[in-house]
């Protein structure tokens, strides 16, 4: 059952036994902070604006990730895959590899209030309506997202406008029926995505930190609206955003 279904017991392996036996040995710590983007162009741009270098890589079978170093701002950056299992399984392996602790995601989101458009949001918790996070924490319906004050400071001392509330962290995009969001809004959700509450609790069990905020993509109400969802303005929002996570990164310490 879910509802019982976490672990304390030792796992086989984990990311020190799996690039141990293929002769990957963890790189000498540059640095403690690393941005992620969940956007092939948000990568794109980012390495053509910055200088960088490559500095480590992690694989799936569906190709190799690599992760690099932003010289001038200091900050380690990778492009994670969509989705909980894979995001949690890419950053637990990254923070092996690399000895980072502090993890900032950002990311589209769709949200079941039509009125905060075009805001930041900050998740404050996560409904956890997904698979990978009750491998990492006891069941429970919900689950905090501890640095979210981080980011409102953030925000309001860099006057940028946000939306605090609950997200709702699912598996099944196609399955976001009516009845399903009338009740995560009745749970106070305010926004839906895909990797939050396992991500958080991932960085809880192995002790490292994460923030996370996200950006208005498409619009979930009385019927789905695409809205900025693909375009060229989800675009221009997702390097604000990036903007916004060098502003996360700087206030780490």
């Amino acid at each position: 059952m879910i509802n019982d279904s976490f672990d304390t017991s030792k796992p086989l392996f984990t990311p020190k036994e799996s690039y141990g036996s293929m002769g990957i040995k963890p790189i000498e710590k540059i640095c403690d902070k690393c941005i992620v983007t969940y956007s092939v162009q948000v990568k794109e741009d980012i390495l053509n604006k910055y200088s960088n270098r490559k500095v480590s890589f992690t694989a799936t079978a569906n190709g190799i990730i690599d992760v690099y170093y932003l010289e001038e701002l200091d900050v380690l950056f990778y492009m994670s895959p969509v989705c909980a299992p894979a995001a949690v399984a890419v950053l637990e392996e990254i923070s092996y590899i690399t000895g980072a602790k502090n993890f900032i995601f950002f990311g589209s989101c769709g949200i079941l209030d039509e009125k905060i458009k075009n805001k930041v949001i900050i998740p404050t918790k996560a409904y956890r309506d997904e698979g990978t996070s009750y491998h990492y924490a006891k069941a429970n319906d919900f689950i905090d997202i501890k640095n979210n004050n981080v980011i409102e400071s953030v925000c309001i001392n860099n006057n940028i406008e946000y939306k605090k509330g609950y997200t709702w962290t699912t598996d099944a995009i196609y399955r976001e029926t009516k009845n399903a969001i009338e009740k995560r809004k009745n749970d106070g959700c305010i926004c839906v995505e895909m990797e939050t509450s396992a991500l958080e609790a991932l960085c809880n069990y192995n002790g490292l930190n994460l923030y996370v905020f996200f950006i208005t993509g498409d619009i979930l109400v009385d019927a789905w609206d695409r809205a900025d969802l693909a375009k060229k303005e989800e675009h221009i929002k997702q390097l604000s955003s990036f903007d916004l996570a060098i502003l996360i990164a700087n206030t780490i310490k």
